[in-house]
């Protein structure tokens, strides 16, 4: 009977860790980067204020910002670190929650060189303002070309900035790839 209790009490908590529309599925391999619904942020600063349980594609957590948020939780890998190989062109996809037009933020890649202060050597991003639909989840993708000039001891980065949003906007399931 305890057994039974416990495989009960176990469906009830995987059924009320998703919404139930999302048919997300993780991936992993040599060309992810990352893949995270933000139930576990291995890899990302945190900045607890911006993860947030008030909407979610799948699972219970998705980050977020908004006019007192400028940027979010932020992942951060050395290039030599992501792969073996020269990295030629990566691509982000992203699954975002816009309540209305005036959500212009940017999911944003930066690479930068530590060896030069930081400076920018790449930026690139899923602009929020290309989205049309609003008030449901709607998936981004972008694929961008990396300059041939990348180190293995650049830095790359990844982030949702605020930029002129006036209202919230949400991300969940972010996927960094690389293509071949």
């Amino acid at each position: 009977m305890k057994k039974l209790l416990f495989v009960t009490a176990l469906a009830g908590l995987a059924a009320c860790s998703s919404d139930g529309t999302s048919s997300y599925q993780r991936l992993s391999g040599p060309n992810v980067l990352t893949d995270t619904s933000f139930e576990e942020v291995y890899g990302w600063g945190i900045d607890p204020a911006t993860l947030t349980r008030e909407r979610a594609h799948s699972g219970m957590y998705s980050m977020r910002v908004d006019p007192a948020h400028e940027y979010s939780m932020t992942y951060s890998v050395v290039i030599g670190q992501m792969s073996p190989r020269k990295v030629k062109k990566i691509k982000l996809s992203a699954w975002v929650f816009l309540p209305s037009e005036n959500t212009k933020a940017i999911l944003g890649v930066q690479i930068v060189d530590p060896d030069q202060g930081y400076k920018e050597v790449f930026g690139d991003g899923v602009k929020m303002e290309t989205v049309k639909e609003y008030n449901k989840w709607v998936q981004v993708e972008k694929v961008m070309e990396l300059p041939e000039t990348l180190a293995p001891t650049h830095n790359l980065k990844l982030f949702l900035w605020r930029a002129a949003a006036v209202d919230p906007v949400y991300v969940d399931d972010v996927r960094l790839t690389i293509e071949e």
